[in-house]
């Protein structure tokens, strides 16, 4: 029991002092101990003994944490002194126990107690830093230990507001007040110039006068806009801070929307120092500049530029301009009595666009009336401010409410017909520079239509005024003219006519500048009921006017002539790839029936073509069979026809733009101003022009161009040589064939005569595509390109409908490109002939029909180098490939690695029609020559290559032999080449319209 009761006097008993029922010995050491750490911790009166529990007294619970960090490592043995605090061991009965605390000892609370010895303990002395932190707060329990005490809180509250005025204070330091590079006063709008730089067609942007002295503007306009944005203006330091509270809490939290509570100096250095972002870093820019502006600046001036520059609708920035604008007349010209124009033009500023479109004439307030019932009440309560604020009377705030003052008219924009297109042409050429050149500063600077719609500039387009108006003539020709020369119009009332869109473009070839172009469905050019503009945007296939680019491709080579010959009728397998065992076949669609080649249009109603042809003839003729061939050759393969494609500049995301045999057949949708663009490098010589459509921008201020695009700048890069100058003249040649007797567009009475009527010095082609869904014809003359494209859609999904029929309401009229489209473009290049007579046709530059051996195929983006070979070419340059018989005799065979080629006098067409059958024309010799008849060699064959021809080849890659007469085994595998006897096989056709193997029209 003693042992008990002696626990429960001391520290670790839990009585509440009682005095214990005595005992002695071990009991009485824990008794002094306990006495002894309450004397240290408890600051206690009595006889060292203190109040059980655990230990420790509740009320010091928050000091534990000293007996950790300062007495851990101190001794204290039974009875001891604690050596740094001197406290004196309990006193203890004489029967060995000690005696427990008093009455004192048993009360709760902080009373202090005392030592048996009388001494009074101390508290532990407080660490440097609770002398100026204290917190959490010493010598407090409970809540008051966490509560800050009022000094903290105003501490901290004071040390928060120096420290945020010293950031003020260094910001404001440190603020410098920009140049205005957002100032609406550069000028007056910005126009749309035709491309002599005068004529005006359109403007964008504003309508701007700028005041010069704030005098002008009378004080009742002043006041109107005190009262309805910032009524404090005159006083406040040009900031509202409870705005700026406002703005910042809807940053911080996203609350989305504008922000507000800006004063008038903060919207003025907005517009005219900084830009529109709803930031947070750029709402304390506005502050800082503000501020200072305040500083450095005059109320009225800054006034006069706030008024300067707001917006009010209808494309007016700045008061003088929205007095125009609305009334009629300049902002001097009014007076303090105005009081309703006053309050009229304050209330605009609030939502511009939308009240300057309710407020466009009656029909619009009647079509926008909660537009302009909100108009209503802003205006209404703008006159109830300006009388609170003293601007005005009770009385004339009361009269003038509800009656707006009489307002102009708004006139629309004149966009009809063709303006329309041409600004949307313009403006959409500005934003493809910009994503073309994003490196090029000036570019992005001045391209960009945001900066040019605040006004001051002028964009001189390439547009010829006098051709546009040509262009809408020579529509005529399809609505209003003959049929493909033979008779005829469309009438949009016909079934068979309706839904129709033409589309061409013009280019001058000098400069790649689009000069004119028309859009327009069912006779009606206009952009008010289809802002579709079919010459620059979407497109269809092109059908055979792609074929010049594998003709280029071929030629490009080196290793074939307009003379070389490919398979021209429809008998023949073709293998794609190389090594395929199978053949590639085609369904005809008109009979369903299965062909080695693609067929030629009409085989099935004249015959189709027979026998081998020239590229030229393949050209003239439009011949599938030729073109793919030609494609396949493992000389040129599809991959080199796209890549040509791409070099004259048809865009890689074309859609159908891709590296198949069916590519030459014109599956691509293109428009019209891309195939003029790559006839257009066919007629400068092989330089591929970037298109044109802005040929500069100048300052309405200084008179100074600021841009130009980088095709038009010297020595830019832009425009490539991409093909050699006798390449493009050799493709010029073939398409000069097309007008020729028998080529695809001579049968067109309106071609024929414009054709004679130049000498001969027009080039193009005619186009068809599968099924009839397009119809075109591409063509130049020395100065000018034009394409026409002929399409019909549906409606409503856009789908493209066949042509048959088309202006005969027979639909099983087939329409092809020698009909409508060349129709149009011989109109349209007849009134342009005859402004211009003595420089429109100017004489082709001459074509030299040799192969060179030489390959200057380029990849996409590079330049031709005249005399390099192309890299990775397996053969020895100057060595023709075998399956071109003209190229064969051009080159003397040399089993050197570099040989020389020693050209001769090549052949050309029309001396292959001077012999007569069985003689062939021999290359080699240039003559005559009666082919042997010896039987042909039965040696095994090999499979074809791509091409209907191949040639036995000596290890170096040439010819075995001098091809003065083929060989047998040559004429095993080409028995329809015309150098081989004709004893089986199909033959050679007769001559037709001076052409050996021509027949009709395709």
């Amino acid at each position: 029991m003693s042992e008990h009761g002696s626990r429960r006097a001391g520290g670790g008993g839990g009585s509440r002092g009682r005095r214990p029922a005595g005992g002695g010995g071990f009991s009485d050491k824990l008794d002094g101990l306990s006495n002894q750490l309450s004397g240290m911790f408890g600051k206690r009166r009595g006889g060292g003994g203190r109040r059980g529990g655990d230990g420790y007294d509740d009320q010091y619970d928050e000091y534990e944490s000293y007996d950790d960090r300062e007495y851990q490592d101190h001794d204290y043995g039974p009875g001891g002194y604690d050596d740094r605090y001197g406290t004196e061991p309990a006193e203890t009965a004489s029967g060995g126990g000690r005696r427990g605390l008093g009455g004192a000892a048993r009360r709760r609370g902080p009373a202090r107690a005392r030592s048996g010895s009388g001494r009074r303990d101390e508290l532990p002395p407080k660490d440097w830093w609770m002398k100026f932190i204290n917190y959490p707060r010493y010598g407090k329990r409970g809540w008051r230990h966490w509560m800050p005490s009022i000094k903290q809180i105003l501490s901290v509250f004071l040390g928060f507001l120096f420290s945020v005025i010293g950031v003020v204070a260094y910001a404001y330091a440190n603020t410098t007040i920009p140049q205005a590079k957002n100032n609406i006063a550069a000028g007056n709008p910005t126009s749309f110039t035709y491309d002599d730089g005068k004529e005006v067609f359109n403007q964008i942007g504003v309508n701007y006068y700028q005041v010069n002295d704030i005098a002008q503007i009378p004080q009742v306009f002043q006041n109107a806009f005190v009262a309805a944005e910032n009524y404090s203006f005159w006083s406040d330091p040009g900031v509202s801070f409870t705005g700026v509270a406002r703005s910042a809490l809807n940053d911080l939290f996203g609350s989305g929307g504008t922000q507000g509570g800006s004063t008038i100096t903060q919207q003025y250095v907005k517009n005219a120092y900084l830009s529109q972002d709803q930031t947070l870093g750029r709402k304390i820019n506005e502050i800082m500049i503000s501020i200072k502006l305040n500083h450095t600046q005059s109320k009225q001036q800054i006034l006069l530029g706030y008024l300067n520059q707001i917006s009010f609708g209808r494309g007016a920035y700045g008061i003088d301009a929205a007095a125009r604008a609305y009334f009629g007349k300049p902002i001097a010209q009014f007076t303090n009595n105005d009081v309703q124009e006053a309050a009229f033009l304050a209330a605009l500023v609030n939502d511009p666009s939308n009240f300057a479109t309710a407020l466009a004439n009656p029909k619009a307030r009647t079509d926008n009336p909660k537009t302009f019932d909100r108009f209503t009440r802003r205006y209404n309560a703008i006159l109830a401010n300006m009388a609170e604020y003293k601007f005005i009377s009770k009385p004339q705030s009361d009269t003038n409410q509800g009656k707006l003052p009489v307002v102009k008219d708004e006139k629309a924009p004149n966009l009809g017909g063709y303006v329309g297109y041409m600004k949307d042409a313009a403006t959409a050429y500005l934003a493809a520079q910009m994503q073309e050149y994003p490196s090029d500063q000036q570019t992005q600077k001045y391209a960009n239509i945001d900066n040019l719609s605040k006004g001051g500039y002028k964009i001189v387009t390439t547009y010829n005024h006098a051709m546009m108006n040509d262009s809408v003539q020579a529509a005529d020709a399809l609505w209003k003219g003959t049929s493909g020369g033979g008779g005829g119009k469309l009438d949009p009332s016909q079934p068979s006519d309706h839904d129709v869109h033409l589309a061409f473009a013009s280019i001058d070839p000098k400069d790649g500048e689009l000069k004119s172009f028309y859009t327009g469905t069912d006779g009606k050019e206009e952009y008010t009921q289809n802002a579709f503009n079919y010459a620059i945007q979407g497109g269809v296939q092109v059908g055979s006017t792609f074929k010049p680019i594998t003709l280029a491709a071929a030629l490009q080579t080196g290793k074939f002539s307009l003379d070389s010959q490919e398979e021209g009728s429809n008998f023949k397998p073709l293998y794609y790839p190389v090594g395929a065992k199978e053949p590639m076949t085609y369904t005809d669609p008109n009979t369903g029936a299965t062909k080695f080649y693609p067929p030629n249009e009409d085989d099935e109603a004249i015959g189709g073509f027979q026998g081998m042809a020239t590229l030229k003839q393949g050209l003239a003729l439009s011949l599938n069979s030729v073109f793919v061939s030609l494609e396949l050759d493992p000389t040129i393969t599809p991959q080199a026809v796209w890549n040509m494609a791409v070099n004259l500049g048809i865009k890689p995301d074309t859609p159908d733009l891709y590296p198949v045999p069916a590519l030459t057949l014109g599956v691509a949708e293109i428009t019209p101003m891309r195939m003029a663009t790559v006839y257009s490098a066919f007629d400068s010589g092989g330089v591929s022009h970037e298109p044109v459509q802005v040929s500069e921008i100048i300052d309405q201020k200084t008179g100074q161009v600021v841009w130009t695009p980088p095709a038009l700048r010297p020595n830019s890069g832009v425009n490539k040589q991409v093909i050699s100058a006798n390449t493009a003249a050799g493709v010029t040649n073939a398409l000069q064939s097309v007008f020729g007797k028998g080529g695809t567009a001579s049968q067109n009475s309106d071609a024929a005569k414009l054709s004679d009527e130049t000498n001969g010095n027009l080039a193009g082609k005619t186009g068809t595509s599968d099924n009839g869904h397009s119809a075109w014809f591409t063509g130049f003359s020395s100065s000018l390109v034009t394409s026409v494209g002929l399409f019909r859609s549906t409606p409503d999904t856009g789908a493209i409908e066949s042509l048959a029929g088309l202006g005969y309401d027979n639909p099983k009229q087939r329409i092809n490109g020698n009909d409508w489209p060349t129709s149009v473009w011989s109109a349209f290049m007849s009134i342009e002939m005859g402004k211009n007579k003595d420089n429109f046709a100017k004489p082709f530059p001459p074509y030299t029909p040799a192969c060179s051996g030489v390959s200057n195929l380029i990849p996409t983006g590079g330049s031709v180098e005249p005399g390099t070979l192309a890299s990775g070419s397996g053969s020895i340059p100057g060595t023709p490939t075998g399956s071109e018989a003209n190229c064969q005799a051009v080159f003397v065979p040399t089993p050197t690695p570099t040989p020389t080629p020693t050209p001769t006098k090549a052949t050309t067409s029309s001396q292959a029609q001077l012999c007569t059958p069985p003689a062939q024309f021999d290359p080699a010799t240039q003559q005559c020559v009666t082919l042997p008849s010896t039987p042909a060699d039965t040696s095994s064959q090999g499979q074809p290559t791509g091409t209907g021809t191949s040639s036995p080849t000596s290890p170096w890659g040439q010819p075995s032999t001098t091809p003065s007469t083929p060989s047998s085994q040559y004429c095993k595998r080409n028995p329809t080449d015309p150098l081989c006897p004709t004893t089986s096989g199909p033959t050679t056709s007769t001559t037709t319209s001076g052409l050996p193997g021509f027949g009709p029209p395709s």
